[in-house]
């Protein structure tokens, strides 16, 4: 009886949506409104709705344009199921991490030296110290450390690095474990990302050299310029729709062609941010060239930069995120 009711509740929610607002947003609005349901038929009612997304997409959105890199059979086949849930065991924590799991009898599964893997559903945060211990971060996100590792640091001087487009603050952590002695700058256009962002890098025990709301789609002013900017832009994010499969249906052209805008706004607005033989870490999660390879050549063009190296972080084959990073240096002003 419960199963026939969440179906229809689903359908329902699924009629009356039309791609306004991220479905997320649209399904806490209406339980928000009817408190009368419970935890189970929260996450019965949205397994039903994801899975209807899931499976009833005709094709994927601009396939055609999905870069040469991505094996597109495998990745569009990839969206008929849930992405895992991933972690990244921070430095001096593994054991800790280890034993509370197995303490705890979670399942779990090791994916390289600090990855790891779970059900999606899994409470992480009954067992673990969430961005002191572990750090709630897709698979693809957490291998953006190979390009990392190609900028040189050392501890003589300290490298001053910005996260340009910072969000809720994962890869700032990300490059305060990978790199040595660094003074770190965040930014974001949303007060209320940077807000949550805060909370959460002093949560990792981070404290940057500075916070600030910056839209980095306008002219702006910098103080100094930084040897190091790590700018994830704004982009489709056709890379993750698998955790936000309603994109498969509503995602349109002109979508795709205000990210394009945007990103190339970004990156004639932060040419000048990168010191000479600094490096500049462009990324997406998309998988659109247009996006990608297209917007690196335009970087290249300027004369200003050369490329270290590209490369699509592929996800598809794990149940992760598939994610896009390129590494450029400045070699003109």
């Amino acid at each position: 009886m419960h199963e026939i009711i969440h179906q229809n509740i689903a359908q329902n929610l699924i009629k009356a949506y039309h791609g306004q607002e991220p479905f997320a947003n649209y399904l806490k609005k209406y339980f928000s409104a009817n408190k009368k349901h419970g935890s189970r038929d929260r996450k019965s009612i949205t397994a039903l709705c994801y899975d209807f997304y899931r499976t009833h997409f005709k094709e994927f959105p601009l396939a055609h344009k999905i870069a040469t890199p991505i094996k597109k059979d495998l990745f569009i086949a990839s969206h008929q199921k849930q992405p895992l849930l991933f972690a990244r065991i921070r430095p001096w924590q593994k054991s800790k991490v280890i034993q509370k799991l197995k303490e705890a009898h979670f399942p779990y599964k090791e994916i390289g030296e600090m990855g790891l893997s779970f059900a999606n559903t899994t409470a992480l945060q009954t067992v673990l110290e969430i961005n002191k211990e572990v750090v709630i971060q897709d698979l693809s996100s957490q291998a953006i450390a190979r390009l990392l590792k190609l900028v040189p640091t050392n501890m003589d001087k300290v490298l001053n690095v910005w996260d340009a487009c910072a969000a809720s603050g994962g890869k700032t952590i990300l490059m305060f474990d990978e790199l040595n002695n660094i003074k770190i700058h965040v930014s974001d256009v949303r007060a209320s990302i940077l807000h949550n962002c805060e909370q959460r890098l002093a949560d990792a025990g981070i404290r940057p050299a500075s916070i600030q709301v910056i839209d980095l789609t306008q002219s702006f002013e910098i103080k100094k310029q930084f040897d190091f900017v790590f700018a994830d832009v704004p982009c489709s994010g056709s890379g993750t729709w698998g955790r936000t499969p309603e994109q498969l249906i509503y995602f349109k052209e002109e979508q795709l062609v205000h990210y394009t805008s945007l990103q190339n706004q970004i990156i004639q607005n932060l040419i000048s941010t990168v010191t000479l033989q600094g490096y500049l870490l462009y990324a997406t999660c998309s998988v659109y060239e247009d996006e990608n390879e297209k917007q690196v050549a335009t970087l290249l063009a300027t004369g200003k930069f050369k490329l270290i190296e590209q490369h699509y972080f592929i996800g598809y084959t794990q149940q992760a995120d598939t994610l896009f990073g390129a590494l450029l240096q400045k070699i003109n002003e």
